[in-house]
Order: C-alpha cells, then sequence, then structure tokens
C-alpha cells in the first residue's frame, strides 16, 4: 500500500497537462503581476519566495496537535488569499515547499504509525457556494502541489448550509461550525490526519475532528499551511526539504 504522504510520482493527467498549458498561455496573453507584492513579470517573485520558507511550529487547538508552517500575515497571507479569491493557481508552486514541509513534520510528529497502515489525509471542507465561486478547493489544490494525493471524493463534507467564516468571531465561528461536517462514509479504525490552509481559531478543524470520530476514525494530529498567531507555539522543528535546505 502507498504511503499518501510519500507517494509514488505518476504522470501528469491529461486534463493537468492541459490547465498547466492554458496557464502558461494566459501568462504571454495578460501581464503577470506577484502574488505577494504586486511586482510584475512575475507569479512570485524572488523576495516573495524568501518570505514562504517554512518557519515551523506545533500549536494546540483542543485535543489537537497542530503543525504550522508561516505565520498568515504579509507575504503569505497575501500569496493564499490571491490563489483563494483571485484563483491565482499560478502561485500554487511557490507555497508548495511550505505545505510539504509541514505535512512532513505532521507526519514524524505521529508515534508509532504502521507501516500497514498509512495515514489517511483528510482536507477541510469548503462550503457548497464558495467551491463553485471558486472553481476548485484550495485547500486540496495545495495538498497535490506538494506532491501528495487527496482522495477524489472528498472525505468530509458539509451537511447543511454554513456561512463564510470570514470576519465571524471566535463563538461565531463555533455555532456556525456545530455539528456541521459529515463524513462520506466509514471510517473505522482509520488514522487521519487534518489538512487545512489557515488555523485561525480552531473551528475547522475541531468539527472536522468531531465528523472524524462521529465515523469511527481515529484523528493522530493535523497540519495548516498557515496560522494567525493566536495561539502560543509549544515547539519548533527543523525540516528539510529534497535540495538539503533546512527550514
Amino acid at each position: 500500500m502507498n504511503d499518501p504522504l510519500h507517494p509514488v510520482p505518476r504522470p501528469p493527467r491529461a486534463e493537468g497537462a492541459l490547465r498547466a498549458w492554458l496557464s502558461d498561455a494566459a501568462a504571454v496573453l495578460l501581464p503577470v503581476v506577484c502574488a505577494g507584492c504586486g511586482r510584475p513579470d512575475s507569479a512570485v517573485c524572488p523576495p516573495c519566495r524568501v518570505a514562504l520558507y517554512p518557519v515551523l511550529a506545533e500549536v494546540r487547538s483542543g485535543p489537537l496537535r497542530v503543525q504550522v508552517a508561516l505565520p498568515y500575515s504579509g507575504v503569505p497571507a497575501a500569496v493564499l488569499g490571491a490563489v483563494k479569491e483571485q484563483g491565482r493557481t499560478d502561485a500554487l508552486r511557490a507555497l508548495a515547499p511550505a505545505m510539504r514541509a509541514v505535512l512532513a513534520a505532521a507526519h514524524h510528529a505521529v508515534p508509532s504509525l504502521p507501516a500497514r497502515e498509512p495515514l489517511l489525509v483528510v482536507t477541510m471542507p469548503s462550503a457548497v457556494e464558495v467551491t463553485r465561486r471558486r472553481g476548485f478547493r484550495p485547500v486540496d489544490a495545495l495538498v497535490r502541489a506538494a506532491g501528495h494525493r487527496v482522495p477524489r471524493t472528498p472525505v468530509l463534507r458539509f451537511a447543511r448550509a454554513v456561512a463564510d467564516q470570514a470576519g465571524l468571531t471566535a463563538d461565531d465561528r463555533r455555532s456556525n461550525l456545530e455539528g456541521a461536517m459529515r463524513a462520506s462514509g466509514p471510517l473505522d479504525g482509520r488514522r487521519v490526519l487534518l489538512v487545512d490552509d489557515v488555523l485561525t481559531t480552531g473551528s475547522t478543524v475541531l468539527e472536522g475532528y468531531r465528523a472524524v470520530l462521529a465515523a469511527g476514525g481515529d484523528v493522530v494530529g493535523a497540519a495548516c499551511l498557515a496560522h494567525t498567531g493566536k495561539r502560543k507555539a509549544t515547539g519548533r522543528q527543523l525540516v528539510g526539504d529534497s535540495s538539503g535546505r533546512r527550514y
């Protein structure tokens, strides 16, 4: 069985190759500006890429140990916002190293992981209308850009309508999401790693935690690309990428 956190490389899908070709063609026809600072002629300019180098930390959200890679401010917030709200999928590659590093950190934080039972990576769902408006699921796109597989059918979904979390208070976020998620099928005994793009109050990953437990799964940790810094980090780690760079 393949480990989803150490995937076997696969040839690109036809639709993926077509999407990349269209993106390149659009870059020729339309002016490209940096998603982080607006500098012309680059999806993410070199100085902004430096600002996206992961600085890994572990924070607590209820019973969960959440690995995080970037502060949700400055360049990381601008680039991630451009991906989510402007459809700047050309900026995903610049976020991939941080996403890859935080997934690796979350994997290493899980004690005694049986080789026969790889972690199931479960991304947090978006509201149906938000996904329809964006045309894609940003968290899934980030995980794939980092080289990992995401189930084609989302493991978690919303079983009722929810409001957009942006702008809500912590209490309103909890009320908005309480009991809102359901698993698409039984997760009996599966070891689950929850993944989201931004950790703010923790209400989303905690609702995902509840939904996985209700389906019989075992949540062993969580990973988020960025965090708002509202929780004190409990520890930092160094993780290297394939080039030998240390973060």
